[in-house]
């Protein structure tokens, strides 16, 4: 299965499923569909509990508050609502966009046994770092029935008829592929929300730059690795948030974590050569992303030795190999402080995961 853009939702089924372990009631929002511009996240959703405590958003402002003020009659009635809206122009103006649009929000009640296993999966798949795509089916009258695609391509929960569960799967295996919720009339009213795993960023090097770079990286939504060899540095201490600190060195590192198409390899090591081999290792793997700091000079000069064929230090990586590495690493924002370039390396980070950013050459 493909990778993508992390999910913001990450977290939520887990606290759904301690709720519904301890007999409590939630009602879960989702964004449906949207036209035109409106403050709403596709890929986000919003868990308000029974005390009025909430988790998560949906994109915050007006459209959010709506949903929120319908949570109580939906939780007294337990029926699942369609909320449909159309953000006029003076509201598109409050919110700082250009025009309106229009957009509809599932808000639906969720009882302690309700598609209890669907969302068990979820949450597991989510701890797992494995893709899930979540099914809702719109049956009427204010119901709801939940399904999962699993990475395997099973089904969890009730199935319905055979011809439709393969219709089902299909369209699922679409959202998947596209790495976006979809929402379909056709064969009967169904949202698809691929669950995706955290693209992983592997941090090379746990110098000053590196403790901002983790900490905004694992804002952005990636699983944030930080591998440096010397244990005074890669420790918990100086990452506390990291998912993981490895004091081991660079072959090392190659040799035994899992590199995919949805890793993003960053070079900000001690030293030109560290880096160096960072990259020249990086360059064999499918990584998504491979960035290196360094000056301009520097940068070239660490080409040059990767496209040489000298039997000494040669590399021999040809141009196309090469036009894989961001080199200075980061947006060009004029930065100059250790945060400002951080900053730089998460949004080139995040316009790579997003699409806007076309590879160097």
């Amino acid at each position: 299965m493909s990778s993508a853009a992390p999910s913001t939702s990450r977290g939520l089924f887990a606290e759904l499923v301690r709720l519904q372990a301890a007999g409590e009631r939630s009602v879960l929002a989702t964004p449906l569909w949207s036209t035109g511009s409106v403050p709403l996240s596709a890929q986000s959703k919003l868990l308000f509990r029974a005390d009025g405590s909430i988790l998560g958003t949906i994109g915050g402002g007006p459209l959010e508050a709506r949903a929120l003020q319908a949570t109580p009659e939906v939780l007294a009635e337990d029926r699942a609502r369609v909320l449909e809206f159309e953000l006029t122009q003076d509201e598109a103006t409050e919110s700082g966009m250009i025009c309106g649009g229009r957009c509809a929000i599932l808000v639906e009640p969720i009882s302690p046994d309700r598609a209890a296993d669907v969302f068990a999966a979820a949450a597991r798949a989510q701890e797992n770092e494995q893709p899930i795509v979540l099914i809702t089916l719109l049956a009427g009258e204010g119901d709801t029935r939940k399904l999962a695609l699993l990475p395997d391509d099973r089904i969890v929960g009730p199935l319905p008829n055979p011809a439709l569960v393969q219709q089902l799967v299909a369209l699922a295996q679409q959202a998947l592929a596209q790495e976006r919720p979809r929402f379909v009339q056709d064969p009967v009213p169904a949202h698809f929300d691929p669950l995706l795993p955290r693209p992983a960023a592997l941090i090379f090097g746990a110098g000053h730059l590196a403790i901002p770079v983790a900490h905004l990286a694992g804002l952005a939504g990636f699983r944030v690795v930080v591998i440096d060899d010397r244990a005074d540095f890669a420790n918990r201490d100086r990452f506390p948030g990291a998912d993981q600190v490895l004091a081991i060195s660079v072959e090392d590192a190659f040799r035994g974590l899992p590199i995919t198409a949805n890793t993003y390899i960053i070079a900000i090591t001690r030293g030109h050569a560290m880096d160096e081999e960072v990259v020249a290792q990086a360059l064999r793997t499918c990584a998504r992303y491979i960035g290196m700091i360094g000056s301009k000079r520097k940068v070239a000069a660490v080409l040059a030795r990767l496209r040489s064929r000298r039997p000494t230090r040669g590399r021999g990586f040809s141009d196309t190999d090469l036009s894989r590495l961001h080199a200075p690493i980061g947006l060009d924002i004029r930065a100059e402080t250790v945060e400002e370039i951080a900053v730089s390396i998460a949004a080139e980070l995040i316009a790579v995961r997003r699409g806007a950013a076309r590879d160097r050459g």
